[in-house]
């Protein structure tokens, strides 16, 4: 997700149920949780993350206002915006994001005619998969 320059790469769905700014907003929060993004980053400009997401502006400026309100950036006039990530909250914000993404998860399943209940157990189903891949994980990093 993270480039040399500090650029994020990711994609605006434009046919999601989730709106824009709230999926620009998760990406950068999820950037930032996962260490992708670190204190003291400096974030892509307003105009160029319009430019690249091909979204307006006033866009940008509502995620960042949002993002620097929730304790993930800083702006620093004439200098723009930056990373400031308050570790010791770390498990609550990560916490709030796991919410979110479960929310939005939930909504496009109920969208696809999907019940909660249905969604529950393909939750389920895919425990035991992710728990291989999660245990093959840890027995190669030793």
């Amino acid at each position: 997700m993270r480039q040399k320059d500090g650029a994020l790469e990711f994609k605006v769905d434009a046919k999601s149920a989730v709106p824009v700014y709230e999926q620009i907003k998760r990406a950068i929060k999820l950037a930032i949780v996962s260490g992708s993004l670190e204190e003291g980053d400096k974030l892509m400009s307003l105009r160029e993350l319009a430019l690249k997401l091909t979204v307006n502006p006033n866009t940008i400026i509502k995620v960042y206002d949002q993002l620097e309100t929730d304790g993930f950036i800083s702006s620093r006039p004439g200098a723009g915006y930056y990373v400031k990530f308050d570790r010791p909250g770390t498990r609550q914000k990560e916490q709030r994001l796991l919410r979110e993404i479960t929310q939005e998860y939930i909504a496009e399943a109920l969208q696809l005619g999907y019940s909660i209940e249905d969604t529950i157990q393909e939750i389920a189903s895919m425990k035991r998969e992710v728990t291989l891949i999660a245990s093959k994980k840890d027995t190669s990093n030793d």
